[in-house]
Formats: C-alpha cells, structure tokens, sequence
C-alpha cells in the first residue's frame, strides 16, 4: 500500500486520543487517489484479496472505489476539524485557556454552520455537550479576557450571556452585598462600552 500513498502511513498514533481518528479520515481522503490505483491496479487484481467476491478486502474495495463514502468523509472532516482546534486548545498546556474556550466554541460552530449542509443536525450535539461542560467561570473567563472586550463584534447573546455568568461567578464569590452591587455595576458599565 505505502507504494501508493507516497510511503506515507495512513493509520498513526496522535499526540492526543481524541484526534486520532480525525486524523486518520484526514490522511484517508489525502490517500484518495493513490488507495484507488491501489485497488485498481494490476497487483491487486491478481492476488488472493483482489480475486475474493465477499470479505473484508472486497468490502473494503467497494469502499474505495465508491462515492458515497468519500462524500461523507469530506462532509465529516468539515465537523470535525474546527472541533478539534477547540478540544487541542483545551487540552494544551502552553496558556490559560478559560479565558479563550467560549470564543473557541463560538468560532468552531460558525465553521462548521458555513462549510457544513447538516449543521443543524451538529448543532444540537455540540450544544448538548457545550451545555453539560459549560460553566459561568467560562462565560466570565471569557468576558474579562481584554483580548476580546476591545475591537471583537459581540453578538447580543454572547454579551448577555457572558455578562450573566459574569454576575453570577460575583455573586458566587464576594460574600458583601455592597461589593457585589459595586462589581457588577463595573462590569455592566464594560458592557455598554464593547
């Protein structure tokens, strides 16, 4: 096979478990061509795989040389990929990331709403998982990181959603009252001026 794919391995470990798969559909649909003149090509046909009518290496021929597969894993690298970007700063340890995974998340799903015909149908996953993962200390994280109040369009629901995780990590955190009112009137006066 490597003389098909350039010596390139198809199947390799990644750094991380949750990428190993998306790398690999990745370097699949690279090797398109070459996995195709593989099953195409005059070795194969005549070895014991390329004569079988039935099993793994005819299946996996079908696989190949079809269409629908390589459709669905160009419609899957389109997902996958912007989640990634997300789930490697996540598990980075190069810098704080609780200050950048709300925007992270945001991001990945408008990728994926512009290169993706099924988003609707990811939507809902990626909010279910966002939602059972999500808490006020992102929404805060993200609202107080400088990087984002200056110069970033906000939509409405990212400004009062993280301004509401914002009063509540506050809340949560400053025992007086008077402090609390005295903070949160800060951060609403931020608010105004993003």
């Amino acid at each position: 096979m490597k003389k098909y794919t350039q010596g390139k391995q198809i199947l390799r470990p990644a750094l991380t478990r949750f990428a190993t798969h998306f790398i690999q559909l990745e370097e699949i649909t690279r090797q398109k061509q070459g996995l195709r003149e593989m099953f195409n090509s005059k070795e194969f046909k005549e070895s014991k795989w390329g004569k079988q009518k039935s099993g793994p290496a005819y299946e996996a021929k079908k696989i190949v040389l079809g269409k629908d597969f390589w459709k669905k894993a160009n419609d899957l690298i389109k997902v996958y990929e912007p989640l990634v970007r997300v789930l490697r700063l996540v598990d980075s340890d190069e810098k704080p990331t609780m200050g950048f995974i709300y925007e992270a998340v945001d991001r990945a799903k408008r990728a994926i709403q512009q290169n993706c015909r099924y988003f609707t149908e990811y939507e809902k996953i990626i909010d279910n998982r966002w939602n059972f993962m999500h808490s006020d200390l992102h929404s805060a994280g993200y609202f107080l990181n400088p990087q984002f109040q200056f110069g970033v369009e906000h939509s409405e629901n990212v400004l009062i959603e993280t301004l509401e995780g914002t009063r509540s990590v506050i809340e949560r955190l400053e025992p007086s009252m008077d402090t609390q009112v005295r903070m949160v009137n800060q951060v609403r006066f931020n608010y105004y001026y993003l």
